[in-house]
């Protein structure tokens, strides 16, 4: 039997410090590359050419067990920007009162009822520390580029698009010192967003300004409708591509979300179509960030990720919003070029890493340090976790909002209280990588059925200082 090893080394800083840096002379470049909805198993010299010669030409750390606590693009971004957790940013869902751009978003711009929102973001951190930022691609699910005039805080550059903009679509723009507009873009090739957004970003960068910068560099893509870039439509297919055992299947002692899913040959393939398609339109991205790689000067620092993972028919799911691995796990990695300070480590890193690290590993390199306590850790330090929490809430039934927690060997979830019969899942993932099997329901004497059911109480539990939804598991 294998049980949890106790956390060690996760508390937070416990004071708030206003933002330092180094000095000026050797303070690195930052960037983040978010993609939308990408698989962490897509990352490969066939689809991703470009990002795996940067991976391997350059000092480079992978991380192969990198997850978000909540598969879901809002909550995972603001998660990404504050260091902190859904239940501390308040954003667990897309829209409504517990997501979208205007949970994140005080007063009177929004309804944040968080004191982590778009004041605390790394944007904020690095624009008081002397950096000059810039946001070029997908803010938060909510924002309105058609109309909004609001652009939040620590942002100088801000150039935002919509979810799934391809084509015909409107941005919010905003260069200093010159008034917001709202830009129409068409149908030409030039108008792919992809190479619209990679465009604004090397121009950015290239611009001459002698200070160090922060480029967050969004995709929209590889997010439906996954429309390829004219020179990628039909590159892949999936074509001799062996599926999961879970594709199309349902595990035994499944919950009755999963167990109640229709699936037919033309679920398959609409899975399938879904899968190259998103493949096709992945290789647009990763011919953007060759480009913006090219343009970026020495001693910048690049994280690359997704938001989130996908599924393209395990389980008969499609999308994500659910626990299961293919959904909660994302690709991660770090590369410096040409960096005055060494990173610290190269290779690949199997310690648990989340989305609520990326803060405090950038800034910590950057000698920047947040004004707010974070829960995240510093990737490039020596902290670890054994396992984290896994929290989602939707304002409908399917899937039904859980919460629960996930170790390399273990996952455990509670479902809410709309979910009759089988009401939890535990998945040994070391014996059933493909989830096939929840002891909860085939096993209930497991004995690590209680450990995983107290760790989740724990990390679960609603108090004073955390923020949950009423209708949470553990309410």
């Amino acid at each position: 039997m294998r049980r949890l090893v106790p956390l060690v080394l996760l508390l937070p800083v416990l004071f708030t410090i206003r933002p330092v840096t180094v000095a000026a002379a050797t303070r690195p470049n930052v960037v983040i590359i978010m993609t939308d909805d990408q698989r962490w198993d897509t990352v490969t010299s066939q689809y991703m050419p470009q990002l795996s010669l940067i991976l391997a030409n350059n000092p480079s750390v992978t991380y192969p067990n990198a997850f978000v606590p909540n598969t879901l693009c809002c909550p995972s971004r603001t998660s990404t920007l504050t260091g902190d957790y859904s239940h501390t940013t308040g954003v667990f869902g897309n829209a409504g009162r517990w997501g979208g751009f205007l949970s994140f978003t005080p007063s009177p711009n929004g309804n944040s009822i968080s004191t982590v929102n778009d004041r605390t973001t790394m944007a904020v951190d690095m624009h008081a520390a002397g950096y000059r930022t810039a946001l070029i691609g997908k803010y938060l699910n909510g924002y309105n580029t058609t109309t909004s005039t609001y652009v939040p805080p620590g942002w100088n550059r801000w150039f935002s698009v919509s979810t799934g903009a391809y084509y015909n679509y409107r941005a919010t723009s905003r260069v200093p010192g010159s008034p917001i507009r709202h830009l129409s873009f068409g149908s030409t090739p030039n108008d792919y967003a992809t190479r619209v957004l990679a465009s604004k970003a090397i121009g950015w960068v290239q611009n001459g300004n002698p200070a160090p910068f922060f480029l967050y560099y969004a995709t929209t893509a590889p997010h439906g409708p996954n429309i390829p870039d004219p020179r990628d439509v039909g590159r892949f297919s999936t074509a001799g591509y062996v599926h999961p055992p879970s594709f199309g299947k349902v595990e035994d002692g499944a919950p009755n979300y999963i167990a109640q899913l229709p699936w037919s040959a033309s679920s398959a393939a609409f899975n399938d179509h879904s899968h190259a398609q998103q493949l096709d339109t992945t290789f647009g991205v990763d011919r953007s960030i060759g480009q913006l790689w090219s343009a970026l000067p020495d001693n910048t620092i690049v994280l690359f990720m997704s938001d989130n993972g996908y599924m393209w028919g395990e389980h008969r799911w499609s999308g994500k919003m659910v626990p299961y691995n293919e959904a909660i796990r994302i690709p991660l990695a770090i590369a410096g070029k040409n960096l005055v300070d060494p990173l610290p480590t190269n290779g690949t890193d199997p310690r648990i890493v989340l989305n609520v690290d990326v803060l405090p590993t950038l800034e910590g390199y950057a000698g920047v340090t947040s004004g707010h306590a974070v829960e995240g850790l510093d990737m490039l330090g020596t902290s670890a976790r054994s396992d984290f929490v896994l929290e989602h809430w939707v304002d409908t039934l399917v899937p039904p909002t859980y919460c629960g927690v996930r170790s390399v060997d273990w996952m455990y979830v509670r479902y809410n209280r709309y979910e009759e019969p089988v009401k939890e899942g535990l998945y040994d993932e070391v014996a059933d990588p493909f989830e096939m099997n929840n002891l909860a329901v085939t096993d209930p004497s497991n004995p690590e059925l209680q450990v995983m059911r107290d760790r989740a109480a724990t990390l679960c539990q609603a108090d004073g200082n955390i923020i949950y939804p009423n209708d949470w598991p553990y309410s």
